[in-house]
């Protein structure tokens, strides 16, 4: 392989600024007309999650390197660092779904064309994690449990959010005690609801905060992070009929802004979305009411868990598109599988398809993703099954290659397709249960019926066990291998899409309708645990399961929420609550953020649109419009606007996969992209 480098709210502070913080030698930065006569720029950063962390790290690196001055307010109502979904006084029990190998605002030296201050080098979350954990750093302000969590966590678990957070908010508060000189430095508690344009006077916009504040700036930075969004048609009828018929309806929500102590212990609660959301909440609402889950021999002699009931919790019922959760992650000892050897979809190759017009997904993409996929499976399978095989393994292997078309085809003038080939070499060589099927993997019922609740819960436990088992297993299972495959594959088109991009069309219907899903599904599920936990859940009869496709809605006759699915021969279930188990969509065409409007109004931002149709309509994309990285904003009438950027989520128009972080040790092209375009805006912001 080449080798692979991702509560309430709190109350604002009483005035609507921090004092502001200096350099080394305590001398403050001009403000006011001052400013104006030195020429000091002026940078509003909105967003203190991490991405405005990761600007304001990029700036002052940079001031540091140059020596040019800088003044940078950072606005945001939660805490700098941590920010919203990563705040430090959420629930232990709500998990990353990377471990904590993975994620980092700090990119290594090297990366970067100026690497971070020294006493931020080399601290990666997994660094600063060891750091603790063997006495070199000592943070004052951890507490006994989390300083415990610390010490016994590895690289390979998955931490909880609030650990990260304590991360990104120690990353922010190093920073802020080693300001250089240059950099002056203000944090405003508080929500930014406008920005506009200013025709006259040195700066050239005013950003708006709730406190009745203007900033000056010369420069606006948008690092929104997740915004809150209006709800689907359905969503909303389901609004107003629970409020006709006096029943409880829960939208879409980050799960630490939910209370979820007001869920009544044993009554039936739904719940729509089987993602990561739904495994928080379900922990919560188990062993965070005093449930306890212990370890226990299976039938089968594997271990399992048991649920051990409090007797507070609520009963369960769950239903999600593919009547399963994601699959779980593959316990690996790193973020991709070692064993992978890509061939088609390399580095290399990613390269190669830097330049040129907008590519076509399913055509000059995709096939590349299938054909690692397929060889990474039946690799594995050959290396932990020979005997899987019509004949010795290294020669279906070496059958496989050349029906994948590696080193060219047998007979350059046969049209006959290549997916065409592998099928008719599998079904010739491999019995149908050792065979590769992704569309199976991903919605294994579709093609079955139950005839009762009780039926479908025995199966999906059945499948759940397995994928667990097949996690366990870590790169001796075939399909989790397969599914490793496709997460590297996702690192690598992610470069394609930002350096490339695709046909409007292509992005619209494959990639986001049909792929996006597919390999979420696969390969960002979350860590093993919550499938097992899952699993013991339902032998318990604590939660049960929908099934496929399934429908919610009001039953006025008898004033509650019911669901069903298709695919099931049952009575519905039937309750007094109903949880959207989802955060709100990454879409800006339906946020609710005033500062979006605002700039909408004042001619700053645009939401992308996508010509879709060959054409003939116009689909608006989930991200702002922007120029080319740097991203700069495209305002209303086409134009780009100078002086305001856009990092992060509100990115999905130009990139994919914009909420997985930045990944420790990774190249600034690939798993570092994020930090790349914050490295990129703070470059041309300080000239």
């Amino acid at each position: 392989m080449t080798s692979p480098s991702e509560s309430a709210p709190i109350a604002p502070a009483p005035t609507p600024s921090d004092q502001p913080a200096h350099g080394a030698a305590g001398v403050p930065e001009p403000s006011g007309e001052a400013a104006r006569a030195t020429g000091v720029p002026r940078v509003v950063v909105i967003g203190a999650g991490p991405r405005g962390l990761s600007a304001l790290e990029r700036i002052v690196a940079h001031s540091a390197a140059t020596g040019r001055r800088v003044q940078v307010d950072v606005v945001d109502p939660f805490p700098p660092g941590p920010g919203h979904v990563w705040r430090t006084n959420q629930s232990p029990r709500f998990l990353m779904n990377t471990p904590s190998l993975f994620p980092t605002v700090i990119a290594d030296d090297g990366v970067l064309p100026v690497d971070p201050l020294p006493a931020l080098r080399g601290m990666s979350f997994d660094a600063w994690r060891a750091s603790i954990a063997d006495g070199s750093l000592v943070l004052e302000s951890l507490n006994d449990d989390d300083a415990a969590l610390l010490k016994t966590m590895t690289r390979t678990d998955f931490p909880p959010r609030r650990i990260y957070g304590l991360y990104l908010e120690w990353v922010f508060t190093t920073i802020r005690r080693n300001l250089p000189e240059s950099v002056e430095l203000l944090v405003h508690r508080d929500a930014a609801v406008a920005a506009r344009p200013v025709d006259a006077g040195r700066h050239r916009f005013a950003v708006e905060i709730a406190g009745q504040q203007e900033l000056p700036a010369d420069h606006v930075v948008l690092a929104l992070g997740h915004l809150d969004a209006h709800l689907r048609r359905d969503q909303k009828d389901l609004v107003d009929a629970a409020a006709e018929h006096g029943l409880q309806y829960r939208p879409p929500a980050v799960p630490g802004d939910v209370h979820w102590e007001e869920l009544p212990a044993g009554e039936t609660v739904l719940f729509r979305g089987m993602g990561l959301n739904f495994h928080d909440v379900v922990t919560e609402l188990t062993e965070g009411r005093g449930g306890q889950f212990v370890e226990a021999p299976g039938e089968d002699g594997a271990g399992r868990l048991v649920y051990r009931p409090s007797g507070r919790e609520p009963f369960v019922v769950v239903g999600s598109r593919r009547g399963t959760p994601y699959r779980a992650k593959a316990e690996i000892d790193g973020y991709y599988a070692r064993s992978l050897d890509h061939k088609f979809l390399t580095p290399e190759r990613v390269r190669e398809l830097a330049d040129g017009e907008p590519l076509v997904f399913d055509t000059d993409l995709l096939p590349l993703v299938r054909k690692d996929a397929t060889r990474a499976f039946y690799q594995t399978l050959a290396r932990v099954s020979p005997g899987a095989f019509d004949r010795p393994a290294d020669q279906f292997l070496a059958d496989l290659d050349r029906a994948l078309g590696l080193g060219g085809p047998e007979d350059p003038e046969d049209p006959t397709p290549w997916d065409v080939h592998v099928e008719r070499l599998v079904n010739q060589a491999v019995a149908y249960e050792n065979r590769l099927n992704i569309k199976w993997q991903s919605y294994p019922f579709l093609d079955e019926r139950f005839s009762s609740h009780e039926e479908y819960a025995a199966a999906l436990v059945h499948w759940l066990d397995r994928d667990a088992a097949g996690s366990a297993a870590g790169e001796d299972d075939p399909a989790k291998v397969a599914f490793s495959s496709l997460n590297w594959s996702r690192t690598l088109l992610k470069q394609v899409v930002a350096e490339r991009g695709l046909q409007d069309e292509s992005w619209y219907e494959e990639l986001m309708r049909a792929f996006s899903p597919l390999v979420e599904g696969l390969a960002s599920g979350p860590p093993a645990l919550r499938i097992r936990q899952l699993a013991a859940l339902a032998r318990a009869g604590v939660v049960r399961f929908l099934g496929p496709n399934p429908v919610f809605r009001v039953d006025t006759e008898r004033g509650c929420f019911e669901a069903s699915s298709p695919w099931v021969a049952d009575e519905p279930f039937r309750a007094g609550w109903m949880i959207e188990a989802m955060s709100p969509p990454n879409e800006v065409r339906r946020n609710v953020s005033p500062l979006l409007t605002a700039m909408h109004e004042h001619g700053l931002v645009r939401a992308k649109s996508l010509h879709v149709d060959d054409g003939a309509a116009h689909v608006a994309g989930p991200g702002l419009d922007v120029t080319a990285a740097p991203y700069r904003a495209v305002g209303t009438d086409g134009q780009a606007r100078e002086g305001v950027w856009v990092l992060g989520l509100q990115l999905a128009s130009a990139q994919w996969g914009t909420s997985i972080a930045a990944e420790a040790g990774a190249p600034a092209a690939l798993g570092s992209r994020t930090l790349a375009d914050a490295d990129r805006v703070a470059a041309a912001i300080l000239g």
